[in-house]
């Protein structure tokens, strides 16, 4: 390994612990995850239309579903919750985060393609978030239900990244991205 991969692995190694996920896994599931997300990344340079980007963005949280599993935990109780299948959310969370580290904080795979690749991406949504947009106007006509990223489905992140752009729009008086909103109500909602 030279310079240049040891801190791309180092850059993907320090995105996955960002996403404050990697507790939420069974133990071996961490290089599984760091590979696959080595290789998305790998693929941001070759993309030229937004479509490839949901395609690349579909095709990570689909395996992230069908192959990785939570960690049994023990519950406040005292009662074991066993293992089960990580959901969407789970997955999104990890991907957008390190997308966001790649992309938005550390400018890869270079200035020319971040710039290009930064509108594309969506907002790393947390539980607290979920709180905040359930709170909208919109989201009171078609309730969600997700407490937490662990209940999220594909269809709930849509609905949620949609919520994301109409605070965007409601609140902010200068266009904003969906990341750059993250950044703002992560430090807003999480003090």
């Amino acid at each position: 390994m030279d310079a240049k991969q040891a801190k791309l692995s180092n850059i993907v190694d320090m995105a996955f612990g960002f996403s404050a996920m990697t507790r939420v896994f069974e133990k071996k599931s961490a290089d599984k995850i760091v590979a696959k997300l080595n290789e998305t990344l790998s693929k941001i340079d070759s993309l030229t239309i937004y479509k490839e980007f949901q395609n690349l963005h579909d095709d990570f949280c689909l395996w992230f579903v069908k192959t990785i599993k939570t960690a049994e935990r023990k519950k406040k109780n005292g009662t074991i919750q066993k293992s089960n299948p990580a959901s969407y959310g789970q997955g999104v969370k990890v991907l957008d985060v390190a997308l966001k580290v790649w992309v938005y904080y550390c400018q890869l795979p270079n200035l020319e393609i971040a710039q290009r690749t930064v509108g594309w991406l969506n907002a790393a949504i947390d539980t607290s978030m979920i709180r905040h947009l359930k709170r909208l106007p919109s989201a009171k006509s078609s309730p969600i239900t997700a407490i937490s990223i662990g209940d999220i489905t594909k269809d709930t992140y849509f609905r949620l990244q949609h919520l994301v752009r109409e605070d965007i729009q409601i609140n902010f008086p200068s266009t904003i991205s969906p990341v750059e909103w993250d950044d703002i109500r992560w430090r807003e909602l999480n003090k």
